[in-house]
């Protein structure tokens, strides 16, 4: 083999690494075969078969052409007067190839016309045309003998005159992109959210309006009853004192004046006692504590009964008709505890939790019997009173009683609904913010049913 045939073999330029180790094979070849050409033919025929084998692998393992896209046009229905540009660029071509571009809408078509087939690619490797919008463009890589057909079902893979194929996809509109579904989304998720801040600020303002119209009449009505009705009873009180110091004790009035003072008192005190549940106060932190702890003095509870009241948790203010319910409702609870049960130990546990306010009446009294738990009386109508609060203001009560085995009554109010809400309770977040404005309305609304 002469050395020009081996620098035709091996080619010009960078070699790849077997191609380079296929040229010394070569050269051992040649140097065995003038040596001896009868005693070397099995070691030239085993070189020339290695070096033909290395050749064939470097020239199967080198990359082919391939074609990339620059400018890709936009999606769109394929039409007449429907154009737009389309570049790109081929790595690797050979001299002499072509492109050849379709764009598909339902059917591949050749671009740009059907007798205009061909786009020349540029000595910088680069090549430009324009399209009829499809949905898909593809580039073919062919040799000059090439003869596309119009339009197709099915892209060729390669062979046949094809080196490279490459398909895309159109580029989608500014209103198809991710980007501008997202940003669409987000402005209508803050739209919705405006919309409802302003929407529960106004039903907010409303009900707050309503609240405080509700909340001066039932002051006017308390103010009205302490002045007339209560002052009355309180000079007809003093009127039969009078008589009963001016009677004798052997007098047949005297028991009927007597009964008829008894009667007076509890009539005032149950004014009383109405009166503060119409009026409205301020609940602290320490207010509902020192209210309770106030209670067996208010009863006049003459008997040794053991009474204390429990904190668990921090305390904090609450919201002042809430406040007012849950007294009411603990004082009805109390009252019953200290008058009808004989009991001889009474406790009050106020737990303050993160989530919940809990407050638990419980003695060891005679309980309460299935039988007076379905009767008329005081206790039991204090006990129908106690429910219909409890249901109004959205809480939950357990009664649990036995007879001789006391009773235990327990009220759990949803934090949201009780606690006046603090800066360190503030949500962080315009999500959370939501929520605590939609718990605010819903306050508004509890507070609003309480006052009717």
């Amino acid at each position: 083999m002469s050395e020009r045939a081996i620098r035709d073999f091996a080619g010009n330029g960078r070699r790849p690494l077997l191609q380079r180790i296929s040229i010394p094979l070569l050269w051992v070849y040649e140097f065995a075969g003038m040596l001896n050409a009868r005693h070397c033919g099995p070691e030239k025929a085993l070189l020339l078969c290695l070096s033909i084998g290395f050749s064939g692998c470097a020239q199967n393992r080198a990359p082919g052409p391939s074609i990339e896209f620059t400018k890709i046009p936009l999606v769109g229905e394929g039409g007449p007067d429907k154009l737009d540009t389309i570049e790109g660029r081929v790595v690797g071509a050979k001299p002499g190839g072509q492109i050849v571009l379709y764009a598909r809408w339902g059917t591949w078509w050749v671009q740009p016309l059907a007798d205009q087939p061909f786009t020349r690619i540029q000595e910088d490797s680069t090549w430009r045309s324009s399209t009829h919008f499809g949905t898909e463009y593809a580039a073919l890589l062919v040799d000059s003998e090439y003869r596309p057909l119009a339009k197709l079902d099915t892209l060729p893979s390669g062979g046949f005159g094809i080196f490279a194929v490459a398909v895309t996809k159109g580029r989608p509109v500014f209103w198809q992109t991710w980007w501008f579904l997202l940003g669409a989304g987000m402005a209508l998720a803050v739209a919705a959210t405006v919309l409802f801040r302003v929407k529960m600020n106004r039903a907010t303002e409303q009900l707050n309006v309503r609240l405080e119209e509700r909340l001066a009449e039932r002051t006017r009505v308390a103010e009205q009853l302490h002045d007339t009705l209560l002052q009355d009873f309180l000079g007809v009180s003093m009127q039969l004192h009078l008589a009963d110091d001016q009677l004798d004790d052997d007098s047949p009035a005297k028991p009927l004046v007597t009964r008829a003072l008894e009667m007076m008192a509890r009539a005032i005190q149950e004014g009383r006692n109405t009166l503060q549940g119409l009026r409205s106060f301020h609940w602290g932190s320490q207010d509902l504590e020192q209210a309770f702890s106030r209670i067996q003095q208010e009863l006049a509870i003459t008997r040794e009964v053991r009474f204390r009241v429990i904190i668990a948790g921090t305390a904090r203010p609450l919201r002042s008709l809430i406040g007012d319910d849950i007294f009411l409702i603990g004082r009805e609870a109390l009252a019953n505890a200290f008058h009808h049960s004989g009991a001889s130990e009474v406790e009050v546990e106020i737990e303050y939790g993160a989530n919940q306010l809990r407050v638990l009446v419980r003695d060891n009294g005679c309980g309460i019997a299935g039988d007076r738990m379905r009767s008329t009386g005081r206790e039991q109508r204090g006990l129908l009173s106690i429910r219909e609060r409890t249901g109004k203001m959205g809480a939950q009560l357990r009664v649990l009683s036995r007879a001789k085995a006391g009773t235990e009554m327990e009220l759990r109010i949803p934090g949201h609904i009780v606690y006046l809400h603090r800066d360190s309770d503030r949500p962080a977040g315009w999500l959370s913010r939501l929520r605590s404005q939609k718990a605010k309305v819903t306050d508004s609304l509890i507070q609003s049913e309480r006052v009717q």
